[in-house]
């Protein structure tokens, strides 16, 4: 009876100090290699053990993980009960050992101590783990069960062995689910994505792992390690992404994002997935999953148009070039890069990366851009994108053949890496120019907006003229936003380039409401403009958009049309050209409907009447002013010039006035005198014009043109004509 005591005493002790499992991998899908047997997986049974003429015991999840501390194999035994009565399990135990006989101690892990009891008609699962030697492979394995027997001398009675098959893998195959307990939660795991990256000292792993929740109860996933175990079975840790008190909910799915630095030196062929626990009365890992993870091209090079991936510390990105363009700018030109970043398959938020990067030309010459972000993105939500363009400067007669764009980042060391290249020939670098009946969407966070050209005008000076095309914005964004800054040249079909200024709406713009921009540059005269473009940017100053800088941005109306640069900004992003328009230069007559937008104007019953005793010559007539309030418009510089040319050519008499003063002003009554157009509908409006020695010649006075011309930047076009009898009052 001692001795029986003590032999049971023995074994609560080592029920006791027994530690947890954590490999819990079932089913791998079949795979046949070269017309060999199919691979026997870490299935949902290797074999089965009787314990009584109902009850019995399957192995389940054998894994084997080496670590420092040597290799160490865990296992699961599910007891079935389907006698009439608890079954105790503190009256059996397992062995482990090799085919050959060699045993090695085994443990019970620790959130199965307690399990010492499996109640009739339930099963039951156990785990255990045990250190084995370094020459000891899986498949030299085998676990035998015993019932404890004092009536024999070995006090043991061997109940039946399972061997683990010669053909065995505990490792999934790539693309394959796993189906396994997470903390005591059905669950299935999924490599739903790898990517590799590559830089010029590593390569750059990152593995989306998705976990599924097949329970009735929610998952709060333990602070599982990963790693990529390369063919030679070296290690190299992963940083999870999302897996911090990340809790499943039934049914539902979630997503880890895995990256991490695997020098370039080691092949990437046949790489796997281990997921292990820390068990911490163990002070080791113990191996929980393994994947075979699928062959992938490693992205050292992409093109325009084309996704590719990269990550850091904070999680995985998803980058695509929309292109290189080639831009002028005075005597350099400018090199800009379109890209936009995205956070695809991360359940987080991820912050803007912080790259740096150069262009290489023609493999050889290194140009060092800036990096534009815009300023009201803060971060990327799952499934947001955020554009970023790299720009620099190169004298504008550089000629190469192909760029590359080196895009870089620091690590947490300060150690600036290679994350991704993007090339492209030169060639297509020229920025697509639209029709001019199309539109341009700009998709900037905070400024997204629509572009359009309304028309062109063409105004008339001594020795030059002014170009001027109207751009439409449309507010894009649910609030009232600012008009991103642009910066613009007009092009004409030889290739020279004019810088144009931007004649700005500085008011903010209600959502669907629309700005209407007047792009303008002063050309010599004879300019040939057919086939001629104008090409738009976003106006970037010291990095930053114009939109978003404290500083002035060039796209100011400086009164002068000078070149962007002398207004204030250093460089110009995101391009985007349409073809100029047919000019319409019909003149009105009569003076009806006559367009200055935003305005339109009338004018009737013109009169002129002259004043002997006062020598005073005064103009007069009826008008109507109205307002198209759907678009803002800057008209500042803008005028409204009246000439009165004498058909005798005796005298030609001018009258202009402003028309930034067409609002009504705050110190208007009815009583005020009008000595300025108003926006309205007015009766016999009266302007005094200076008549000089006209007094004298009235004898000769027979006809007059009443000749209307838009004034900018001091040169002018015709807008309205009528011809009327001095001193007769028109219809």
């Amino acid at each position: 009876m001692k001795r029986i005591d003590r032999s049971r005493n023995q074994r609560s002790v080592l029920l006791s100090v027994a530690l947890s499992a954590a490999l819990m991998c079932t089913a791998l899908p079949t795979a046949y290699a070269d017309g060999g047997a199919a691979p026997v997986a870490a299935a949902a049974s290797l074999g089965r053990v009787d314990l009584s003429g109902s009850s019995f015991v399957e192995v389940k999840r054998v894994n084997m993980l080496a670590d420092q501390n040597g290799r160490i194999v865990t296992f699961t035994l599910s007891v079935t009960n389907n006698d009439t009565k608890d079954i105790s399990f503190v009256d059996y135990w397992v062995r482990l050992m090799t085919k050959s006989g060699a045993q090695f101690t085994v443990k019970l892990m620790p959130q199965d101590k307690d399990k010492n009891t499996i109640p009739a008609g339930s099963t039951k699962e156990l785990s255990f783990y045990s250190t084995v030697n370094e020459g000891t492979s899986l498949t030299d394995l085998k676990i035998r069960v015993i019932k404890w027997d004092f009536s024999v001398d070995s006090f043991e009675r061997t109940l039946g062995e399972v061997e683990v098959p010669a053909n065995f893998t505990n490792v999934a195959a790539a693309g394959a689910a796993l189906e396994t307990k997470l903390a005591g939660t059905n669950t299935k795991l999924t490599v739903s994505k790898f990517t590799l990256g590559k830089n010029e000292k590593y390569s750059l792993p990152a593995i989306t792992l998705v976990l599924e929740n097949a329970d009735a109860h929610s998952l709060t996933v333990p602070a599982y390690q990963f790693a990529v175990r390369a063919q030679d079975g070296s290690m190299y840790p992963l940083e999870a992404k999302g897996l911090k008190d990340l809790v499943v909910t039934p049914q539902d799915k979630k997503e880890v994002t895995l990256s991490g630095n695997v020098p370039v030196s080691v092949p990437t062929d046949n790489w796997q997935l281990v997921i292990t626990e820390n068990v911490t009365d163990l002070k080791r890992n113990i191996p929980v999953a393994a994947f075979q993870l699928p062959a992938v091209a490693i992205q050292d090079g992409a093109e325009a148009g084309k996704e590719v991936q990269f990550t850091d510390e904070h999680g995985l990105y998803t980058a695509k070039l929309n292109g290189i363009y080639r831009l002028p700018w005075e005597d350099q030109d400018i090199i800009s890069a379109d890209m936009l970043i995205a956070n695809k398959g991360t359940s987080d938020s991820l912050p803007i990366p912080q790259l740096s990067g150069y262009f290489l030309l023609d493999g050889a010459v290194k140009v060092e851009a800036k990096v534009i972000t815009p300023a009201k993105v803060l971060g990327l939500s799952n499934g947001a994108a955020v554009g970023m363009q790299m720009a620099a400067k190169i004298p504008y007669t550089y000629e190469f053949s192909k760029v590359k764009l080196v895009l870089q980042e620091k690590t947490t060391d300060e150690k600036t890496v290679d994350v991704l290249e993007f090339e492209t020939p030169a060639e297509v670098m020229n920025v697509p120019i639209a029709e001019a009946t199309s539109t341009y969407q700009l998709e900037d966070t905070g400024y997204r907006s629509q572009f359009s050209i309304d028309n062109v005008k063409t105004y008339e000076g001594k020795s030059t003229e002014l170009l001027a095309a109207q751009v439409v914005v449309e507010n894009k964004e649910k609030r009232f936003a600012n008009i991103a800054k642009l910066l613009a040249h007009f092009r004409t079909a030889d290739g020279t380039v004019y810088p144009a200024t931007v004649a700005e709406v500085k008011d903010k713009v209600g959502p669907g409401e629309k700005a209407l921009l007047t792009v303008y540059s002063i050309l010599p005269k004879g300019v040939d403009k057919s086939g001629m473009n104008v090409l738009l940017g976003e106006a970037v100053t010291d990095g930053k958009l114009g939109s978003d800088g404290d500083k002035g941005t060039g796209s100011t109306d400086t009164g002068t049309g000078t070149s962007a640069a002398a207004a204030g900004a250093d460089m110009y992003i995101k391009p985007f050209s349409f073809w100029l328009p047919q000019e319409n230069k019909d003149v009105k007559t009569p003076l009806q409907d006559i367009k200055l937008g935003p305005y339109t104007m009338s004018i009737s019953k013109v009169g002129t009447t002259m004043d002997i005793e006062k020598g005073q010559l005064d103009l007069k007539f009826d008008y109507e002013i109205t307002k198209d309030l759907t678009k803002h418009v800057n008209v500042d510089g803008r005028k409204l010039v009246f000439e009165l040319n004498d058909t005798n050519g005796l005298r030609v008499i001018e009258w202009s006035t402003e028309m930034n003063k067409f609002e009504p002003q705050a110190s208007d009554t009815p009583a005020t005198p009008q000595s300025s157009l108003r926006v309205g509908k007015y009766k016999e409006f009266k302007i005094n014009l200076y008549n000089g020695d006209l007094l004298w010649k009235l004898s000769f006075l027979k006809q007059y043109d009443l000749n209307l011309y838009e004034e900018f930047q001091g040169h002018r076009r015709l807008i309205a004509t009528m011809k009327n009898t001095w001193f007769a009052l028109s219809d």
